[in-house]
């Protein structure tokens, strides 16, 4: 527990470091019919501590137990520090949870 707590005050300049260790980012996505997705985001970092700075573009596409996802990250300003500045990533997934469930949302009907 003291290595966990200590580690927020053994930066060498002190408080003013610790908190330009902190990398703020944020993201949005909107979904489609739960089908369709568009994602956006932005990550930020202390240039004594990296300086990496980009944006990210990207979307998605889900069809039954598939879903397949596109990425895009765009650098800011002259640093381009990150190796996948400017490189478009996608990934196919399996949803095996998906497999066994009835696809049919309509209520049954019974007598």
């Amino acid at each position: 527990m003291e290595g966990i707590l200590g580690s927020f005050g053994d930066a060498p300049d002190g408080f003013r470091e610790e908190l330009r260790e902190i990398n703020p980012s944020i993201g949005v996505e909107y979904l489609y019919n739960q089908v369709f997705a568009l994602r956006g985001g932005y990550f930020y970092e202390h240039p004594t501590k990296g300086g990496r700075q980009y944006f990210t573009a990207g979307m998605g596409l889900q069809y039954n137990v598939f879903n397949l996802n596109f990425a895009y990250l765009i650098p800011v300003g002259s640093l381009q520090t990150n190796p996948l500045a400017n490189t478009l990533r996608f990934s196919l997934l399996f949803d095996l949870g998906a497999l066994g469930k009835n696809t049919d949302e309509s209520p049954a009907i019974t007598d």
